[in-house]
This record gives structure tokens, C-alpha cells and sequence, in this order.
């Protein structure tokens, strides 16, 4: 049985072994359930790892006014997704 020792700040490392298991990766949410005598943990919220990678291409700029920067107010988040969603 894996082991893990508490920390000063109460915090404790999830032994490799069990995160690879059940596939806990950083930013994992968990609840500690008291079972008269036992703690559970139950893992609440999965979250899969991304690269930066992953996101390229999400966003395109186009050129604003010749000779001046944009503003951002000049920025839709929105119309790009909808004009992503129609393509």
C-alpha cells in the first residue's frame, strides 16, 4: 500500500503510483469524505492535460488601421467564434 507523509502546510503528494492508476492529473478536483474512522477521497472533477499546442490557430488577427495599432476594443472574442462555428 502506497503511503504519503502530511506536510506542515497539511498538504500531502499523491503517491505516482495512484495517480497513474486512475489517471489523476494536475488540476484534479477531489473531496476528503469522513467514514467514522476513515477519510475517502473522491475524485469530483477530471480535467485532461493540454499543450499550448493544442490551442494554436484559435485566434486569428487581422490588420487594423494601416500605421496604428489595435485597440481591444477592435476585439470580438465572440464574432470569432461564430464565424468559426459557420465555417
Amino acid at each position: 500500500m502506497a503511503t504519503a507523509t502530511l506536510s506542515v502546510k497539511g498538504q500531502i503528494v499523491i503517491p505516482l503510483e495512484i495517480r497513474e492508476r486512475y489517471g489523476l492529473t494536475a488540476g484534479t478536483q477531489v473531496e476528503f469524505v469522513d467514514q467514522g474512522g476513515a477519510i475517502q477521497l473522491v475524485v469530483r472533477r477530471r480535467v485532461t492535460p493540454t499543450s499550448p499546442e493544442a490551442g494554436f490557430g484559435l485566434v486569428h488577427a487581422t490588420p487594423g488601421r494601416k500605421g496604428a495599432g489595435r485597440k481591444l476594443s477592435e476585439f470580438d472574442a465572440a464574432a470569432l467564434v461564430r464565424k468559426k462555428a459557420s465555417a
